[in-house]
Formats: C-alpha cells, structure tokens, sequence
C-alpha cells in the first residue's frame, strides 16, 4: 500500500495470535549505522513499580500552555476481538508547523479484519473547540475525549464513520520527569513532552463503519505529545514499538538526533509486569542488519532488527526478521526516491527477555514501524 501520511505521528495497533503489538513511527539509519545509548535509568522499585515521580496526574493528559509550544496531540489506538482495530489522534497546531490555516483537526481510521482502511481528517474552526488546562477534555465540534488517567470516552462521528469507546487501565501511567518534558538542546531550548497515560488498557464499546454499528471489546493504547520543535528537525530515524504479551506490556523508541544536534543516539524501553511499571531505561541497543532499497520512497530498511535491552529490571534481546511490508508511505511533503519513509512490517518475532527476574521467551508474528522523516 502506497499512500501519503498526512498525520504528525502515526501509530498502529494489531492482534495477531493472541498477542499484540502496536508501534508508532520508526526509522533506518544508513547500513553501517548502529544507534547506541547507554544514558541514566530512572529510579525504578521492581518490586513495587515505578517511583512517584513518573506516575502520570490528570494534568499531564490537559492542554498544555508552555510558551513556545508548536504542536500537540491526544492518540489512541485499540485492536478487538473481531478483528477489528482503530485509531485516531486528536490535534491542535500552529499555522507555522502544518504550513496551513488548520489549527484544530481529528484524525480517526477504523481497519476491518480483512485491513481496509476507512478514515477521515476533519479540521474544525477555533470557536468550535474547547480544550481543558486541567485535565483531558477535549471537545471539537460535537465529538468529545475525556479521561482522568484511569478511565477514558472517545466519543467521535463523522457521516457514517464513527466510535464511542471506553478505555480502563491496566497499567501505570508514565511521564517524564520534570513536568513531562525532555529537552534537546539548551539555549535555544529545544523539547518535547510525552505522556504514556495508559500503556494498556481493555476497550469496549462501538465503532461505526457505513452507517453500521459494531460491538466490539478487546485491547488499546493511549499517549499525548507536545513540542517547540518538529520531530523531523529532531531525528535522522527512530524504531518505534509497543508489543501486549500475556503479563508483559513493553513500549521502546531507538533512534539518533539530526547532524546539526550531533547525531546522538536517543532510546528508551519501558518494561511493565503486571500493572507494575518495573523498568525505564536508556540501555538499549539497536542492529540493523540486510539492508534492503525500497524504491518507492528510494529509503533503505532492514529485513533483520535485534534490539539489545540492559535495564535494571529489563534484559535481554527482542530480534525482528521482517517478512513483508504492510504498509509504506511518503512523509509529509516528501517525494519519491527522496529517502524519506514511513513504513509498517510484519516480522517474526523472538522475544528473550528477563523482566523483574523472570524469563520471557516467545516467538510470535509481530507488526513494527518505521520511519525516516
């Protein structure tokens, strides 16, 4: 599938035999490149999951009013028991970032179980939004988000397209220390906030496909985002994934920082057992490995990816051989051949992890992301 990614951040979640996984984007560095970091581990109790500090609070999910702040998102995604999925990602931009007059717009897919994609972009004016600074609620014309870390409602339609869903935790919530925000650079300031306000969570409710309702119940993912500075001034690349094993929930992100920023690696795995968040570490590694040209997007990708965790209470090797794409796209105002790239695989997986002292090991269908932007 060739198509554009009009999205700021896109993310995709599936089940595939009882085990599922979702990833946002991620990217390739050039052949010879392996991105490393090995940076400071915030203090984690395996024991008792993570320390106050990284527990998210209901304004951590609001509207944020930092000076400077350029673009901002709720996403959630959830794949059921029918073997359907969604996603949507509710927005609010400058005119500088998007390069045009839309400032407010909800992006929102349904997949059915055979993977045709139905969505739509709807921009909405100003006057039409209402947007909490003290916890999530959101209203865009007459479709509502709202959440208390918790307990989430997406209620959203569109013609006959649409969702009203209830997502419940089951894991510890996750923010960056120091008010959510990890900075870049220092004068000028260059950041990012990120809040994991559930990693994993049992979804129930309704989608709405041609008019048709469909009750359906299974598993999803929400996270919100906000920044000074694109992703793509940030980042040559980033490997991005999120994978649902039976006791396991692991989220990770590797990836390098643009020339003009040093090229320096930036990772992160986050490890729950249970509802426990029992490791957050910087520690891990990336190998790409049969490199393969894409001539489309002219980006090249790796058909084997092995993944090296050496966190506190995380270790070991999470190792992807990639068996087709599912789907490729152009970045936002990329053209073809350019090398820039977004694409979705599906891969065999072989997870061997120790997680809080206790072995992980299966082998399992997995879907990944990728992107170069």
């Amino acid at each position: 599938m060739k198509s554009k990614v009009l999205g700021l951040l896109v993310c995709c979640l599936f089940i595939l035999t009882g085990v599922m996984v979702a990833c946002a984007p991620a990217a390739v560095p050039a052949p010879a490149a392996e991105a490393k970091q090995t940076g400071t581990t915030p203090t984690i109790d395996a024991s008792g999951g993570a320390k106050g500090l990284f527990t998210a609070s209901e304004i951590d999910d609001a509207m944020h009013t930092k000076d400077g702040t350029i673009y901002e998102w709720w996403y959630l995604d959830a794949a059921f028991d029918n073997g359907y999925s969604m996603s949507t990602s509710w927005q609010v931009v400058t005119k500088e970032f998007i390069g045009k007059d839309i400032t407010h717009l909800i992006q929102f897919a349904i997949y059915d179980p055979d993977g045709k994609k139905t969505s739509v972009d709807v921009p909405f004016d100003v006057k039409d939004t209402n947007i909490s600074k003290t916890t999530c609620d959101v209203t865009m014309g007459t479709n509502h988000l709202k959440g208390n870390i918790q307990t989430y409602t997406v209620e959203f339609k569109d013609k006959d397209l649409g969702c009203n869903l209830t997502f419940e935790s089951l894991c510890e919530s996750f923010r960056n220390p120091g008010g959510g925000l990890s900075y870049f650079t220092k004068n000028p300031d260059r950041w990012i906030g990120w809040t994991i306000a559930q990693p994993r969570a049992n979804v129930t409710g309704t989608l709405t496909l041609n008019g048709k309702e469909i009750q359906v119940k299974g598993s999803g993912y929400h996270d919100h985002n906000w920044g000074n500075i694109a992703l793509s001034d940030m980042y040559n690349y980033w490997y991005w994934g999120r994978i649902f094993l039976p006791n396991e929930t692991f989220v990770y992100s590797v990836g390098e920082m643009v020339d003009s920023l040093g090229k320096k690696p930036t990772s992160v795995i986050f490890a729950w057992k249970g509802s426990k968040l029992v490791d957050v570490t910087t520690d891990i590694t990336a190998e790409p490995t049969d490199f393969v040209l894409d001539e489309y997007t002219g980006a090249k990708y790796p058909k084997s990816l092995v993944l090296r965790a050496a966190g506190k209470a995380c270790t070991g090797t999470i190792t992807h051989q990639v068996k087709n794409i599912v789907e490729e796209a152009l970045p936002w105002g990329a053209k073809e051949g350019e090398g820039h790239a977004y694409f979705r695989f599906l891969s065999d997986a072989d997870i061997d992890l120790v997680v809080a002292d206790e072995k992980v090991q299966i082998k399992t269908p997995l879907l990944h992301e990728l992107m170069i932007p």
